[in-house]
């Protein structure tokens, strides 16, 4: 590929909802969900569940065999939900929440591949029959089903024709058959077997809804690459402002914490950010890059092009122009591959900043293709065929967290649609993008307390080990994630498990007689203070190499715990109940993994405001400069996640400026820490809905 590839239409082709869509969209998402709401609320009272938490008991029911395996499932979510929220209430509208949204996220989602021309299933009754192009949702022009429901009912000889429940069945039956098809890529938002897709509503709730779907939105709605950020953003539109009225802003738990700050960031505002970070970075390394502009940008409203460029890069007098790094062994690096540079979203809501991102990121494999062996570029690329880049990317690139599992429902499947586009937009087949696995994870699992805690350790106890140092290990893990669902990234994990080690250290040296070991704050390797004789260095030398032994058994501690227990989210357990826990803390270890480690850019519209009230004391200790607001604490973490070299951009508040609660903010951080690379004063009317004056900023990554 040339650099005159640059004018060719790009990855990500879909184009944003206009202004009368996202109107379109904005009225139409609160109808929907009503409907949805309304019956999902009917069908948990048949059920005999009450949102009073006074449930029914079963044996005064009358409930068909395959209804009580629903209501179990369905009480364990409320029993759930009522923990985590409170109150009786509180859960029990969650559930009909996270019913009503999981299942119109799998709707939409669904149209929106087709009308992206994405969506390729296996022939119903070949089940090993190559996948082909076709349509669930959308029914063939002139007829009542899809193509691919026509297709089912054929295959299913008289089930799906002269049974009383014959249409019911079959479109309960294909939509299922197409949930698990498609769940192998994306299993977070469609599998079919979890507990949020335990309860249906009504034939004719359900075709009613779709008729909705089908009828009251154009295909245009469907295409935009934003359609699904905006369905996410309006769904709680409503719920926004009720929460916000009767707490004055304060959230009283994780939920409303999400809700109040559900603002998808305009695309602009997207590109400015990711431009001025990883395209920064990536020119940094290689100015030679068609990455580079060669013109003057066009505004917002009049870009007609989708190249990869980033061309609101704004340069800055006197900064460094090219990339150097030390590494552990004393190398000195001039660029990192590709498949090396990390980018993650801390509080990624539906991963806007990754779906522009992707398109960068596709650019910078090709140019490494292109220049592979020349100065200045690695002797090899990070991946030889172009029809691999997609899927690299959402596997290797791409990180985001939220504490919202809408949200990262929402994400996981924007990102498969963007990656499946690429593929076709340079000439391959959709089914060529094939992921093994995403780095999307939500961060909100429950607190169970100790005693379901210290049963989990019994039950993978064998696989732990039994040493003190273990046992302490993992309690350091879980206190941190036991207010989790309303701190998310800020979570002091990596940090909590060094305290531990620290401490093993001091009191291996003094029983070795070693009465002073420090680190060097640059080489995070051990000082010898009053060390003195050779026979004491050596001595030190060992406890090093002891410490590194250590910190690898912490690892894979907790690689053995993420294994065990997604083995036992995956049982079929007779407890609903055991595998909500097992699929909470399954969640929880993924988010340790994924905090544990450095990323070259950490880009974010992290949430403004007050934290929830039961974190206060646990966020003062752990980010004495930035405590006083949520935003500030988030790019304060920004920091502590990327290394030295890397670049940290947020759309925030432009109350950082000049209030004097920011004042360790200004003065600690972006004056003196992590330096400011730009900064665009926003002004009112950025965000969707929000009456706040916003700011974009670019500082320097990294803790010194």
């Amino acid at each position: 590929m040339t650099t005159s590839d640059q004018n060719e239409p790009g990855p990500a082709s879909a184009q944003a909802l206009s202004d009368s869509l996202k109107e379109a969209v904005k009225s139409w998402v609160p109808k929907v969900r009503k409907a949805l709401d309304d019956e999902f609320g009917a069908q948990l009272e048949r059920l005999g569940l009450r949102r009073n938490g006074k449930h029914v008991a079963l044996d005064k029911m009358s409930l068909p065999s395959a209804s009580v395996a629903v209501r179990h499932r369905a009480e364990a979510l409320v029993a759930r939900e009522s923990l985590s929220e409170g109150t009786p209430e509180r859960g029990y509208d969650n559930v009909v929440r996270e019913l009503t949204y999981t299942l119109l996220n799998r709707l939409v989602g669904l149209k929106a591949m087709e009308a992206r021309k994405l969506l390729y299933l296996p022939p119903p009754g070949d089940a090993n029959a190559s996948p082909e192009e076709t349509e669930v949702i959308t029914p063939v022009p002139g007829q009542a089903r899809s193509r691919y429901l026509r297709d089912f009912r054929a295959a299913g000889g008289s089930r799906y024709k002269y049974e009383d429940d014959a249409e019911e069945a079959l479109l309960r039956e294909g939509l299922t058959s197409a949930f698990r098809h498609v769940t192998s890529e994306i299993r977070v938002l469609f599998d079919p077997d979890h507990e949020y897709a335990s309860v249906w509503p009504t034939h004719a709730a359900l075709t009613g809804v779709l008729k909705m779907i089908n009828e009251d939105l154009p295909a245009d709605a469907y295409r935009a690459q934003d359609f699904l950020g905006w369905v996410y953003q309006f769904f709680n539109r409503d719920e926004k402002k009720r929460v916000r009225d009767e707490n004055k802003g304060t959230p009283r738990s994780s939920y409303e914490l999400a809700v109040i700050n559900q603002f998808y960031t305009p695309s602009w505002v997207v590109k400015a950010l990711v431009d001025n970070t990883l395209g920064r970075l990536w020119l940094q390394m290689h100015p030679d890059s068609v990455l580079a502009a060669k013109v003057a940008p066009p505004l917002p409203g009049q870009r007609t092009s989708d190249a990869a460029v980033a061309d609101y890069l704004v340069p800055r007098t006197g900064e460094r122009i090219r990339y150097t790094r030390l590494t552990d062994d004393g190398q000195v690096e001039e660029f990192k591959r590709a498949i090396d540079i990390t980018l993650i979203d801390p509080a990624c809501g539906t991963m806007h900043f990754g779906q522009y991102a992707f398109g960068l990121f596709h650019r910078m494999y090709l140019d490494e293709i292109e220049h592979a062996g020349k100065p200045g570029w690695p002797a090899e690329p990070s991946v030889k065929d172009p029809r691999a880049i997609p899927a690299t990317i959402l596997e290797r690139n791409l990180f985001g967290i939220d504490i919202d599992p809408r949200a990262i429902q929402i994400a996981s499947l924007s990102l498969m649609l963007t990656a499946k586009e690429a593929a076709l937009q340079h000439g391959f087949s959709p089914l060529d993008v094939k992921v093994r696995r995403s780095n999307l994870v939500v961060a909100n699992a429950v607190n169970l307390g100790a005693e379901r805690i210290k049963h989990l350790v019994d039950h993978v106890g064998s696989k732990l080990g039994s040493p003190e140092l273990r046992e302490r290990l993992f309690k350091t893990l879980w206190d941190n994630l036991q207010h989790v669902g309303e701190l998310g990234s800020l979570v002091q994990v990596r940090e909590g498990v060094g305290q531990v080690l620290d401490d093993w250290v001091d009191a291996q040296a003094k029983d070795k007689g070693l009465t002073k070991l420090i680190k060097r704050k640059t080489t995070a390797q051990l000082e010898l203070g009053t060390i003195v004789t050779d026979g004491d260095r050596a001595k030190a030398r060992q406890l090093e190499l002891e410490r590194k032994v250590l910190e690898n058994e912490a690892a894979q501690l907790q690689q053995e715990l993420l294994v065990a227990i997604e083995e036992a989210a995956a049982q079929t357990a007779s407890d609903p109940a055991e595998r909500l826990f097992a699929e909470d803390t399954a969640r929880g270890l993924k988010l340790l993994q994924m905090l544990g480690r450095h990323y070259d850019v950490a880009v974010m519209n992290p949430p403004y405001g007050s934290f929830v009230p039961k974190v206060k004391e646990f966020v003062k200790a752990a980010y004495p400069l930035t405590s006083n607001d949520i935003y500030a604490a988030f790019i304060d973490r920004g920091t502590q996640l990327t290394e030295p070299e890397g670049y940290v951009g947020a759309l925030v508040s432009a109350t950082f400026v000049n209030l004097t609660s920011f004042e360790k903010l200004r003065t600690e951080i972006l004056l003196k820490r992590n330096p400011l690379v730009m900064m665009l004063d926003l002004g009112f009317g950025i965000l969707d809905d929000a009456t706040v004056e916003a700011a974009a900023l670019v500082i320097h990554g990294g803790v010194r």
